[in-house]
């Protein structure tokens, strides 16, 4: 292992401690809570603010500073050239109109203008979905960091920003809001068209899927796996860019697969402990809707393992997981069960994040060892 990697590696476990100790100081706002007395904010608002700022500020800053980092980050430089010059892309409006708005204003293809952009707006969603959306800020934010979603940001940024979209959306979306729901699917759409799936299957989930829907959902699955060359064709129809590609080899991911498993046992499980009552908590529906999400994850990713890049479809269903382990673990009565499964929880994600670092040098990945275009006098030119 080079020296370079080795202080990436820490670099990157720093971060992930600082920012993780940072959102345990955070406590979000009750319902009734105020934000103002006297005329000036509460002392926990103003210290919520002042922690989360740290937070973004941090990340970005590692986010937007990075060079070279990630399997695509040459190929997204070169994009955004095409897309400015008028070449031909495969890119969705969004990203060509924004490169051009921003090398416009730069007059000049700075391309980390375009990474700093997609910085910015990714981890706004991600923060603001886990702020509003999660039962414990601080819980839904470690395993993001553990899990390795964040430094996964760095790859495809277009896809990243469309997940964060989708996140940020499943609040509309069990709100029965579907109008903001639709409209924040479809801003995302303008970056990575395959978030698009998401309008109905999370309008699907939803609801309450009876035991033959389930059992119907997995033979379906199973015949589409039998039948595989043929939906492989229609993908390629929808995605023409991965024909003849190493894409075509699949592109599930086996730890991810394994995770997906685990909280699916933790569901599962939690069902079983709590009994028949907990179906007239008024949480439950989410719980439910976070439940059906991953066992969607677990059909994808191991019944259609043969399309391309399966993992992003795969993504924007497990990325739940992110609010429905936190859900779980505070709905546990039990304080010496509840400490368990949280003992369980985070031994696991530290031994998570430690195969994720060591494995991040690898091509595609290419995550190690972390760059930074300060530092580098090698920069990217096209004509």
């Amino acid at each position: 292992m080079t020296l370079g990697r080795v202080c990436s590696i820490a670099l990157y476990a720093f971060i992930a401690a600082v920012t993780c100790v940072m959102a345990g100081r955070i406590q979000p706002l009750q319902a009734g809570d105020p934000v103002w007395m006297n005329g000036q904010r509460t002392r926990r608002s103003y210290q919520n603010r002042l922690f989360m700022a740290g937070i973004f500020l941090i990340l970005f800053t590692m986010m937007a500073l990075r060079f070279d980092i990630g399997n695509d980050y040459r190929q997204y430089t070169q994009t955004a050239h095409e897309a400015y010059v008028g070449g031909y892309v495969v890119t969705e409006i969004g990203f060509n109109m924004l490169v051009k708005v921003l090398y416009q204003i730069a007059g000049g293809e700075y391309y980390e203008l375009i990474f700093a952009a997609f910085a910015f707006f990714t981890l706004w969603f991600f923060l603001t979905a886990f702020y509003r959306q999660s039962v414990r800020f601080d819980q839904t934010f470690f395993l993001f960091m553990t899990w390795g979603l964040y430094f996964q940001t760095f790859n495809t940024v277009r896809y990243y920003l469309a997940l964060s979209i989708a996140l940020f959306s499943m609040k509309y979306v069990l709100e029965r809001d579907n109008i903001k729901f639709v409209f924040w699917i479809v801003v995302a759409a303008l970056f990575h068209k395959s978030v698009l799936l998401v309008i109905p299957v999370y309008w699907l989930a939803t609801f309450a899927w009876r035991k033959w829907h389930i059992i119907a959902a997995i033979v379906v699955s199973a015949g589409c796996f039998l039948g595989k060359g043929l939906v492989l064709k229609l993908a390629l129809v929808l995605y023409p860019s991965y024909r003849n590609t190493i894409y075509l080899e699949g592109g599930s991911s086996l730890i991810g697969i394994l995770r997906t498993v685990a909280v699916l046992a933790l569901y599962l499980w939690f069902l079983w402990y709590s009994g028949d009552e907990i179906r007239e908590k008024d949480w439950f529906p989410k719980l439910r809707f976070y439940g059906q999400l991953n066992f969607l994850a677990f059909i994808t990713g191991t019944f259609f393992s043969f399309l391309p890049v399966v993992t992003r479809i795969t993504y924007y269903f497990s990325v739940s997981q992110l609010f429905m382990i936190p859900l779980i673990v505070e709905q546990i009565k039990n304080e010496k069960v509840k400490k368990r499964v949280k003992i369980v929880v985070f031994a696991a994600c530290i031994l998570y994040f430690g195969v994720f670092l060591m494995q991040a040098h690898q091509d595609g990945v290419g995550l190690l060892p972390y760059r930074s275009w300060l530092f580098e006098q090698e920069r990217y030119h096209y004509k």
